[in-house]
């Protein structure tokens, strides 16, 4: 998505009272100024003159029956903007519910955050005097943002003791990009979306790479969903060699070619692809593979050949708008068809637990017990190789030394009682099983490096 952002001020009902008989006025718009007369005139109630406005301009842009062309309000487009820019005014924290608290998870360096002293496991309990317990994430992160410059004031629990903090807002920028050496020379980077951050962080991990000995790169671009065509661009230039990088058609035919004049990349390179690979991600894939700079593991990728522009209409809010669509060094237009890479590899999509009985995390279970709550327990102690029976729904003595052996894993009183801590650490070690099944196209990757790492060795 291109960003470019400009300023367009609207008098509200400028043209409210242009005599009919104007012929520079076409029947259309005199019907949509008649309309507003009507509007005023019969309306029971005010009127609001930039909320009318605000719903006629949000009408004609839904009316385009674009996907990605939307109208925002004044505050969803500062969302916006902060969301695609990967800057906004904040202190510094992520934070996820645990156990029912909103939880500092990591604290950035060097952020506010860090200065005033908050730590990693935290809990948050006041924002400005304010309880927030039973508050998403979402709202509690909605409150600690705010302008650069400003004051909150965070009130936390550790370690059984109430701490407050007085933290002033500052620019927070989100690093995409994340990075580890593999080892035999192969380094691995994930760039989670293109902001105006990437550039910047890609080239440190690039100079940490070759003074590692770092000689081949998995680039991972799986579900990034795009962002600024500028980062792409440049992302582009560090590994694709002198010529065409993508090609922006407009509506008037006109093409407008960004080309690389790097030379070629010290580094071998695959990167990985699938169906939520889109839009600047796939300009970076589409260059990559066209020029031959790399190859391309795993699936088609999403298929959004098109581009954005966003226009500030003030204090109407802002639209963005698609302007053009683009092709890759080939010409290609991959809208709505998307990249097939070169070598496909379909990630595993089953799901062990398609079948498993729902469980309430409310009921407490013992033994003794049957019904299809013992059974939707007894089927996960299964897939965690702990119950060494069929599930048959009766909580007996094999269920109950598996929920024994559950308990003492994850550190709690060995009761063989199902209770609200047994569930949290059964959902624990499910999750921790199924986020360490192979990623068999990373594996299929590294492979195809390791050959290529091989040959170039040889050679």
């Amino acid at each position: 998505m291109v960003i470019l952002v400009s300023i367009f001020l609207l008098n509200p009902l400028t043209y409210g009272h242009v005599n009919a008989a104007d012929e520079k006025i076409p029947d259309e718009i005199y019907f949509l100024l008649q309309m507003e007369n009507f509007l005023r005139t019969n309306y029971v109630n005010d009127i609001d003159d930039l909320e009318l406005l605000r719903g006629a301009i949000k009408g004609m842009v839904e009316s385009l029956n674009d996907p990605y062309s939307e109208y925002y309000t004044p505050s969803e487009f500062k969302e916006f903007l902060e969301s695609t820019s990967g800057n906004f005014g904040g202190i510094g924290v992520v934070i996820t519910l645990k156990d029912k608290y909103i939880t500092v998870v990591s604290v950035l360096s060097g952020s506010p955050a860090e200065k005033a002293g908050i730590k990693p496991g935290d809990r948050i309990v006041e924002i400005d005097g304010s309880d927030i317990t039973g508050l998403s994430t979402a709202e509690v992160t909605k409150r600690i943002k705010g302008d650069i410059g400003t004051k909150v004031n965070i009130g936390v629990i550790r370690d059984g003791e109430t701490l407050r903090f007085e933290v002033e807002r500052d620019i927070i920028k989100i690093n995409p990009v994340e990075s580890t050496v593999l080892g035999k020379g192969i380094g691995y980077i994930k760039i989670n979306e293109f902001n105006e951050n990437t550039v910047e962080n890609l080239d440190n991990t690039l100079d940490a790479f070759k003074k590692s000995g770092v000689l081949g790169i998995v680039l991972d671009l799986r579900n990034n969903p795009g962002g600024y065509l500028d980062q792409a661009v440049e992302v582009a230039k560090r590994f694709v060699p002198k010529g065409p990088i993508v090609n922006i058609v407009s509506k008037d035919g006109k093409t407008q070619s960004y080309t690389s004049d790097s030379e070629p990349s010290p580094f071998s390179l695959v990167v990985l692809v699938n169906g939520g690979s889109a839009s600047a991600s796939e300009i970076l894939a589409g260059a990559i593979k066209d020029r031959k700079a790399g190859y391309l593991v795993g699936e088609r990728t999403f298929g959004k050949g098109m581009v954005q522009r966003t226009l500030s209409l003030g204090a109407l809010g802002g639209i963005k708008l698609t302007t053009a669509y683009y092709t890759t060094p080939n010409g290609t237009n991959i809208n709505k068809t998307g990249i097939i890479p070169d070598v496909v590899v379909e990630a595993d999509k089953s799901n062990p637990m398609k079948d498993f009985i729902p469980i309430s995390t409310e009921k407490t279970l013992s033994y003794g017990n049957i019904g299809l709550e013992v059974l939707g327990v007894q089927q996960r102690l299964k897939f965690l190789n702990l119950l060494n029976a069929q599930p048959d729904g009766v909580f007996g003595p094999r269920t109950l030394e598996a929920v024994k052996t559950l308990q003492k894993q994850a550190g709690l009183p060995v009761t063989g009682i199902v209770d609200s801590n047994f569930y949290k650490a059964l959902n624990d070690a499910i999750i921790k099983k199924l986020s360490s099944k192979e990623d068999i196209q990373l594996r299929k990757a590294i492979d195809i490096l390791e050959e290529m790492l091989k040959n170039k060795h040889a050679a």
